[in-house]
């Protein structure tokens, strides 16, 4: 397998290789606590307004989904929840086989480490270049600025990580 290690915040991925599965793997730090950075990927309202509409809520063994554009959605079933520090999921997006997403969230000098994994991902480049741009939706929301706009950069994410491989 080849390893990617490109652009800001040790964005990498494993492309799938010989009937291997990809992987994506993302680090961020950001200046809010663990229990503020949790509550935005685990309230619906809070994560509507930087990852999408949330239909059901999450929780621990809960299935909930996400309607990240109008066509597409992510059915998402909780397999791990350890408030604030783990969240894992299966991760089953329309047309894709399921897949498991884990975010990790551990203190940070006054703020958080966030370490996000996808894996078994066909698509890791296009899902390096999504979670990188959602990230990004997740720092402005923390931050209290304007959200960049996701499909702008996830289109400049997506070619730039093209050109790292």
């Amino acid at each position: 397998m080849i390893e990617h290690a490109v652009i800001k915040h040790r964005g990498t991925m494993v492309a799938p290789r010989d009937g291997a599965d990809g992987l994506v793997e993302l680090s961020r730090r950001f200046d809010a606590p663990p229990e503020r950075v949790w509550a935005h990927w685990t309230d619906p309202e809070r994560m509507a307004a930087w990852l999408g509409p949330v239909e059901g809520t999450p929780g621990p063994g809960a299935e909930f989904v996400l309607r990240m554009e109008p066509e597409a959605s992510a059915t998402c079933t909780v397999t791990a929840w350890d408030p604030p520090v783990l969240l894992e999921l299966v991760w089953h997006y329309t047309g894709e086989p399921p897949t498991t997403v884990r975010v990790e969230l551990a203190p940070d000098a006054g703020g958080t480490l966030l370490r996000l994994r996808h894996e078994r991902t066909d698509l890791p480049l296009d899902y390096l270049a999504g979670w990188h741009a959602e990230l990004d939706l997740l720092a402005a929301e923390l931050a209290g600025r304007p959200h960049p706009d996701f499909h702008a950069r996830y289109a400049e994410l997506r070619k730039l990580y093209g050109e790292g491989s």
